[in-house]
């Protein structure tokens, strides 16, 4: 007997981004799959930054990326900014560091990342 599963969205890639998809389409009460070709999600995050993690930067701005369409970077930029990562990083009491030129590293691991958006 085959079953069928009901689901919103499905977002191919547990990656960072696949992930931060992920949960904003369930705050929005979307019903979410993730499927990725790794064993567990989020496994490149791990050794990003040499394992610290270079979560984002103080500088980030549309101007900063090349695209056929500018003025699509500067929506999505709008629409989840730096200082949205940054929030949540203190929502959850995860230390964070600057380095050269406003990139930011986990002061512990890049676990302490994977970890705050799985519980996400």
């Amino acid at each position: 007997m085959s079953s069928t599963l009901q689901t919103d969205v499905v977002i191919i890639g547990a990656s960072a981004s696949g992930l931060m998809c992920a949960i904003h389409a369930g705050r929005r009460g979307r019903k979410v799959i993730l499927l990725d070709h790794a064993e567990k999600a989020g496994k490149k995050i791990l050794i990003a930054g040499g394992g610290r993690c270079n979560f984002t930067n103080y500088e980030v701005s549309a101007e900063n990326y090349l695209s056929h369409n500018p003025h699509f970077c500067k929506s999505a930029l709008s629409r989840f900014t730096q200082w949205d990562f940054i929030a949540m990083m203190e929502e959850h009491q995860i230390p964070y560091h600057e380095r050269d030129h406003g990139q930011l590293f986990c002061d512990e691991s890049a676990r302490d990342i994977l970890d705050m958006l799985l519980s996400e």
